[in-house]
């Protein structure tokens, strides 16, 4: 009797599925930026910022439960992808915790850029993972949209560098990466919410505890800079509810390229109702970000 030899075929999405992915990741980019726009107005206006990151997490975890049982959805999850889900809260506070140090010690623009490094360990690894090839084409969609990201930044490295800042931001892009491309692997079989609820609950753990035990939470006394904090922390888990479900249509390697947008949006809204200022450098960073997405987007697995 003959066995039929299995092969593993990579199925592309169809092309209105994946527009809709691709809109779905722009939205989860908008809102990303939404929810850091209101945390800097916050942080200007005199909230902590250790403060405003517990809180940030904590309304969105509620966003997750409030969404998951709008949708009659169960929260638990089998016991392997519970596990699997929980652990992901590391990688969750790893990125929080990542930007965070590394804001103390170098620039935020350099920050950025240095977290915005995790499209290349996200392909690298779902290489393996998800056997997804790292082609021409996508190699020079990443480059040329995280060159695009240095000039948006106008990212300055000369001088008063410290390794720790630098550090601390690499661990913040190795922690979004392991975030991803675990999860796009439980996106198989899970229900995407219910893992990412799971995920967001046990950082938002290690958020408040890691805060309470190093430099203790101030008071907020405003209702004001709450209503900040809630409209932050509610964007924040729009933001992540969007990411996970494009993620789920188009693929890991792809959802984090788009992702490349949020600062660029930061960026141009921040222009928009700020009153800040765009060099030409940043226009035209900001133009070969998009040309990069579109790019990658453009371009097969194969």
């Amino acid at each position: 009797m003959n066995k039929k030899l299995k092969t593993h075929v990579i199925v592309e999405p169809d092309r209105t599925q994946a527009f809709r992915g691709i809109g779905i990741l722009l939205l989860s980019g908008l809102s990303f930026t939404i929810s850091m726009l209101i945390a800097s107005r916050a942080l200007k206006d005199g909230v902590d910022l250790n403060t405003s990151n517990a809180i940030r997490h904590c309304v969105a975890t509620v966003i997750l439960i409030i969404y998951q049982k709008a949708r009659s959805r169960k929260i638990g999850l089998l016991p392997r992808e519970r596990y699997i889900s929980l652990a992901l809260g590391i990688a969750v506070f790893m990125m929080g915790a990542g930007y965070l140090g590394a804001t103390q010690y170098i620039p935020i623009s350099l920050a950025v850029l240095i977290f915005y490094t995790c499209p290349f360990f996200v392909a690298i690894i779902s290489r393996f993972t998800e056997n997804e090839p790292i082609t021409p084409m996508r190699l020079t969609a990443i480059i040329l949209a995280f060159i695009g990201l240095s000039f948006a930044l106008k990212v300055q490295t000369t001088g008063g560098l410290q390794i720790i800042g630098i550090l601390y931001a690499m661990v913040a892009a190795i922690g979004f990466a392991s975030f991803v491309t675990v999860s796009s692997l439980m996106l198989k079989t899970a229900d995407p919410q219910a893992v990412l609820l799971h995920s967001m609950a046990v950082g938002t753990l290690l958020f408040v505890l890691f805060f309470v035990l190093t430099n203790g939470l101030e008071i907020i006394e405003t209702r004001t800079d709450w209503l900040k904090m809630s409209g932050s922390g509610i964007a924040l888990g729009l933001a992540y509810i969007a990411f996970f479900a494009g993620m789920k249509i188009i693929g890991p390697v792809k959802a984090t390229m788009i992702m490349n947008i949020e600062p660029v949006l930061t960026i141009c809204l921040a222009a928009i109702l700020l009153g800040e200022h765009l060099a030409n450098i940043q226009v035209f960073g900001a133009l070969l970000v998009i040309g990069g997405i579109v790019l990658i987007t453009y371009t097969p697995k194969t």
